[in-house]
């Protein structure tokens, strides 16, 4: 059994294990894990460190900080992973922790949620387009700018769906907002930023 302490999540890594589960889709690994397969968990820490830890350090700009929301994370998973069942993919289903500990960490700190790592995850997403003349200092502040004029529930649904790559179904449920509630944000904060950047002849 796993002890729910902050340095616990340290896992070992069988090589040979991790080769050949490599390829198991999340979702089933998960399962195994749920069954008692400790390297099925392992391969999914794996999995996810990178890109879990860089979406926190984008939001929260500091290690420390990243690496305290991160194993709370990791913890949280650890304690529900008995209630976990295949409803939605388990990248939305941790991002979504993610979101939940995020705001937890801002609650805590007195801050709001609003950082300039969010606005460049967003170049990040939007960087494969070769036609814009900005470079991107100029689009990180022009970002930067549109992002701070949304509401912060419109841009957290924003956040989610380019960040965690969820559907706005799978916000829906996760968050436990309504579905109209979701599409609705996220339909506003389509319209603001490309109001705002610019791109209301886009689709």
């Amino acid at each position: 059994m796993h002890r729910l302490s902050a340095c616990c999540i340290k896992p070992s890594f069988n090589g040979t294990a991790y080769f050949i589960m490599t390829d198991i889709p999340d979702e089933t690994l998960m399962l195994a894990w749920q069954a008692g397969d400790k390297a099925a968990f392992n391969v999914l820490y794996g999995r996810y460190r990178p890109r879990l830890f860089s979406y926190l350090l984008r939001h929260l700009g500091q290690r420390a900080q990243a690496e305290e929301v991160y194993q709370e994370i990791w913890l949280t998973l650890i304690r529900r992973r008995s209630a976990y069942s295949v409803t939605s993919a388990f990248g939305s289903y941790l991002f979504c922790i993610a979101h939940s500990r995020l705001h937890d960490h801002y609650r805590r700190q007195g801050k709001r949620w609003t950082h300039e790592q969010e606005d460049e995850a967003l170049i990040a997403c939007k960087s494969g387009q070769p036609d814009q003349q900005l470079d991107l200092e100029q689009q990180a502040q022009r970002l930067r700018f549109c992002l701070q004029q949304l509401p912060p529930e419109q841009r957290s649904i924003v956040l989610l769906r380019l960040e965690a790559e969820l559907t706005l179904q799978a916000m829906s449920e996760q968050l436990q907002v309504a579905f109209e509630t979701v599409k609705s944000r996220f339909r506003y904060a389509q319209k603001k930023l490309q109001s705002c950047l610019g791109l209301e002849g886009e689709a």
